[in-house]
């Protein structure tokens, strides 16, 4: 049976709002009975970030604000991924995020759904602070845990093929003119930038339906 819709997803590891957006999504097309074939879209957020830095000071530097400033933004948006029934630990590393994306494009390539998923397990391991996704072992794990094969998911961290996935749907994403995440594409007929609440993601599918 195909999916009522096709949903390309834009996101980041490190991006608390894709966390949040992703989470809202789900329950959105539960509580409308849409069935989805969610394309997980590679992005980086911040590509300057080469090796592992406390993530509050990051974005302290980042935003030219102090760190108590940061710690008060993370903790509305702990209160915030609550409400969503999401764990949300303020206290994280940041680094690079392309080994991430490479394995999810491979294991997209094994099928839509396993992409989604292991993303998602690597995001929600991230948030709740029990991983470390720029830990190329832990990551490995995680796509065994997830069924994929782990030789396969290592190849992918050299092989150049699944650096050029993650470049093209960059390149991809800045056509469109996007310049954050989450960035969600509705059936190629409607975008929803940014993480709307639950009533706007219902509305928006409710309307792509009404275009089918």
């Amino acid at each position: 049976m195909s999916a009522d819709m096709r949903i390309d997803l834009w996101t980041d590891i490190v991006c608390p709002f894709c966390y949040i957006g992703e989470a809202r999504l789900r329950r959105a097309l539960e509580e409308e009975g849409i069935t989805a074939d969610i394309r997980l879209r590679s992005f980086e957020l911040d590509p300057t970030v080469t090796e592992h830095v406390s993530g509050m000071d990051h974005l302290a530097a980042g935003k030219g604000v102090a760190r108590e400033q940061v710690e008060q933004m993370e903790g509305q948006m702990r209160q915030i991924a609550e409400v969503e029934g999401l764990t949300y630990e303020t206290d994280r590393m940041m680094g690079p995020t392309v080994p991430a994306h490479r394995i999810a494009q491979y294991a997209t390539q094994q099928g839509t759904d396993k992409g989604v998923a292991y993303f998602r397990a690597v995001q929600t391991g991230y948030f709740e602070g029990k991983l470390n996704p720029f830990d190329t072992e832990a990551l490995l794990d995680v796509a065994e845990q997830q069924g994929l094969d782990r030789e396969g998911a290592a190849a992918a961290l050299e092989d150049e093929r699944y650096l050029t996935l993650v470049r093209q749907d960059q390149q991809f994403a800045r056509q469109l003119g996007v310049n954050g995440v989450p960035y969600i594409l509705l059936d190629q007929k409607l975008a929803i930038p940014g993480a709307v609440s639950l009533d706007q993601f219902i509305g928006a599918l409710r309307q792509v339906k009404e275009l089918a």
